[in-house]
């Protein structure tokens, strides 16, 4: 066996020596910009794939490139060819417009556009602008967004006019390649942008229709759903090539979102995604974890490759600080199948992080109010936290943004009016049917304070009474029984709130 490695090294090392194998070698390509009448002193560059960890992580892909007298140069080595956008500023809109750029090693690009006529100055020349001339920016033009037809309850229509938009695309590109001879590379990986834009302007309408016309959608939903699946079956939803171009990256998450709503409505369908489960335990799971697992479920049947990992990198960024069920167990399986992603290393802390929490249990500082199904009216709350001044933190298991708040504010607000005087009380709205999760959760967030699990009437009353407009709900009751909305918007402006307590706690 070691004679056998041995020799295939040699024939290896041969084969690199001879050129039969290579290896990819970088190059330096640069874009040489020149903007004529602004006085921005730099322009953005978003350089790396949305699939990139560093920029789905941390949002981190954006790069600036100094402009002196209107003049920069940003350079970068490659082994590949990569798409790169640049938001070129518009003087007279005063705004960003993005020019999508295809780089290959070796290219040396000169670009030019007069700020106050942007669209009609722009010039490319040097090597590679036959991959990069202002008509191929046609192609990422969203010419319509199809508002005449979203009182329609039949497709026909909308298909229709993304239909003749496909066409119109497809012109552009064929002209663009006569004119201007690009690369094989990049005619191919147009070709194929253009083939998905349908399928992907097409499932997103549809997403939107039941939200739009509600029962005339589901009264019709065979005849919308057959045409997707006719669409899906000429560009399969799950492509590894399409990950260079971010609308298709951003279009995944989308559908991924509107596959699992699907399954809500359609609750006959999950038993095919949880293995030998009939269709009422399927059910049960679903209502356990209703988001993660079933992302997971859905990625595993319909995805492969990097599209999947790229999924799975949306799910985990998606979930962290807010609804965390099940993902060490969704981690672990997902290091076992992607040992080697890019993405481990900027989960692996948040997932140590939920496991220490997940320790933690329920204290005396927990107190849960006995017969809170008896409160019906603000005013009862209003008599249980007499005397007292309390921030009020309407909230619920089901309710991601109010875990991500709690998460990211409940330690660093209580540590900061520690021994101040101020309690802490806790409505979770809408979760009579799962005080295991309430109680489960109270503990992993370690929310100290008093806990009421309120019913329809008793929510109702208190949205109205403190004008609350969805969840979550932060509101501050003071000594008197006086009360006042938190200031702090959404996302919290943690110091806004903190600020507003401190007045509540003086006066």
């Amino acid at each position: 066996m070691r004679k056998l490695s041995l020799i295939l090294s040699i024939l290896f090392l041969g084969l690199m020596q001879t050129g039969c194998i290579q290896e990819e070698k970088e190059q330096e390509a640069s874009i040489n910009f020149k903007v004529e009448n602004s006085s921005v002193t730099s322009i953005s560059i978003l350089k790396d794939n949305f699939t990139n960890a560093n920029r789905l992580f941390e949002n981190n892909g954006r790069i600036s490139v100094p402009l002196t007298d209107g003049k920069g140069h940003w350079s970068v080595k490659l082994s590949k060819p990569i798409f790169v956008t640049a938001l070129i500023p518009d003087a007279i809109n005063h705004e960003t417009r993005p020019y999508v750029f295809y780089v290959s090693p070796g290219d040396n690009l000169d670009f030019s556009f007069d700020s106050k006529n942007v669209e009609d100055t722009y010039l490319v020349n040097g090597i590679g602008s036959e991959n990069n001339q202002p008509a191929i920016q046609e192609l990422f033009k969203d010419r319509s967004d199809y508002k005449a037809y979203r009182k329609d309850s039949l497709p026909a229509n909308v298909l229709s006019a993304i239909k003749e938009i496909s066409n119109k695309n497809q012109k552009i590109l064929a002209d663009y390649n006569s004119k201007y001879h690009p690369s094989d590379e990049l005619k191919e990986i147009y070709a194929l942008y253009v083939d998905y834009i349908p399928m992907q302007k097409y499932i997103i309408f549809k997403g939107q229709q039941p939200y739009h016309i509600r029962e005339p959608f589901t009264r019709n939903e065979d005849s919308w759903q057959a045409i997707e699946d006719s669409l899906i079956n000429r560009t399969p939803v799950s492509n590894d090539k399409m990950l260079v171009f971010d609308r298709y990256c951003y279009f995944l998450g989308t559908y991924l979102t509107r596959f699992k709503e699907g399954l809500w409505q359609h609750p006959e369908r999950l038993k095919d995604y949880y293995g030998t489960a009939n269709q009422e335990e399927a059910v049960k799971m679903v209502s356990k974890d209703p988001e993660n697992l079933l992302r997971e479920k859905i990625i595993e049947k319909h995805f492969t490759g990097k599209t999947a990992e790229f999924l799975y990198g949306t799910l985990f960024k998606g979930a962290i600080d807010e609804k965390e069920d099940n993902l060490p167990e969704i981690f672990s399986r997902f290091k076992q199948q992607y040992p080697q992603s890019q993405y481990i290393s900027y989960v692996e802390p948040a997932i140590q992080k939920i496991e220490k929490q997940r320790a933690r249990t329920l204290t005396d500082k927990m107190v849960f109010v006995d017969n809170s199904h008896s409160y019906q009216t603000f005013d009862d709350i209003l008599k249980l936290v007499k005397g007292k001044t309390v921030l009020l933190d309407m909230w619920g298991t089901w309710c991601g943004p109010c875990r991500s708040e709690i998460s990211k504010n409940s330690e660093a607000i209580k540590s900061h009016f520690k021994d101040k005087g101020l309690d802490y009380l806790y409505i979770a709205n809408y979760d009579t049917a799962k005080e295991e999760k309430w109680k489960e959760l109270i503990a992993y967030y370690n929310l100290t304070g008093t806990h009421v699990l309120a019913n329809k009437a008793l929510t109702a009353n208190i949205m109205e009474e403190i004008k609350g407009k969805g969840f979550p709900t932060y509101a501050i009751i003071k000594k008197d029984g006086t009360f006042e909305l938190s200031e702090a918007g959404y996302p919290m402006k943690r110091e806004v709130l903190i600020k507003q307590i401190e007045e509540a706690l003086t006066d």
